[in-house]
């Protein structure tokens, strides 16, 4: 039988009811961060499909359900997620790995508008009893690590990005390239020396060509994206031969040990059946 998604949310534990203007902002950072762990997850969702609903008096109290309910799997795989963004963990790595470093930030952020010595809680129902089962504490203190992070600008290392050129700047100051970074399809500013102009427009012959840009590269401290790159080297990607490939083909002729290619891929194919 399907069942809803939801958990318990609890702001200004202890005390009697919560300004408005800060309830407002606590509640639209939890419905944000419950829509972005949904489509972490492949679950339709929207930020109007999760209800408030079994308000109670005293401090701010009150389940947050998600209108549509949700087959075992989906249902068993959102709990899991929960618990992982809860926790600040990753150490169920089937899930961990759907869910995006923005998730996690806007569940920090949920604590900014919060007073420094408050705390929200949140609490996971498993099952159709009336009272969660879990409870997760997020502090002030996590917000501020986030914050933390954000205000030490970006972080500088050595690296090369591989991607497709989007746009090319040369009548400013610095010239440079746009290029559109292939693993997540971002844009980023290829700043060089005039020096390498020329190697810039080779690079502009084929429009569709890979590029592989190397230097000393900025990186957003909260996403880990790439923004920048003071370019120290750009090549065109060599074109795949297929002759090339072909010829590789057993270059390491004793890596499956004493079985033969076909009896190594057999024992891979059925291992743990």
């Amino acid at each position: 039988m399907n069942q809803s998604l939801k958990i318990r949310v609890e702001f200004n534990k202890g005390r009697v009811g919560m300004p408005l203007p800060k309830l407002v902002a606590a509640a639209s950072g939890t419905v944000r961060f419950l829509d972005l762990l949904a489509r972490d997850l492949g679950i339709q969702s929207d930020p109007s499909n999760w209800v408030a609903e079994r308000f109670e008096n005293g401090s701010v109290d009150f389940d947050c359900r998600l209108a549509r309910p949700l087959a075992p799997a989906s249902l068993a795989l959102g709990r899991r997620a929960l618990r992982q963004v809860f926790t600040d963990r990753y150490d169920d790595p089937e899930v961990a790995s759907l869910i995006r470093s923005e998730t996690r930030r806007q569940f920090a952020r949920i604590a900014e508008p919060l007073d420094s010595d408050e705390t929200a809680r949140f609490g996971l129902y498993t099952d159709q009893g009336l009272n969660p089962e879990e409870w997760y504490v997020l502090g002030h203190e996590r917000f501020q690590e986030l914050d933390a992070v954000a205000e030490a600008g970006p972080r500088e290392v050595w690296g090369e990005v591989q991607g497709v050129v989007h746009a090319f700047f040369k009548e400013v100051e610095r010239p440079y390239l746009k290029i559109r970074e292939l693993s997540t399809r971002q844009l980023v500013n290829c700043y060089f020396e005039p020096a390498m102009y020329g190697a810039a427009v080779e690079i502009l012959s084929d429009p569709q060509a890979v590029v592989f840009v190397e230097g000393w590269l900025k990186e957003d401290r909260e996403t880990g994206q790439v923004t920048d790159i003071e370019v120290t080297d750009f090549r065109l990607a060599p074109e795949f031969s297929l002759a090339s490939y072909r010829a590789g083909l057993g270059a390491v002729p004793d890596y499956t040990g004493a079985l033969s290619t076909s009896e190594f891929i057999d024992r891979m194919r059925h291992h743990g059946q």
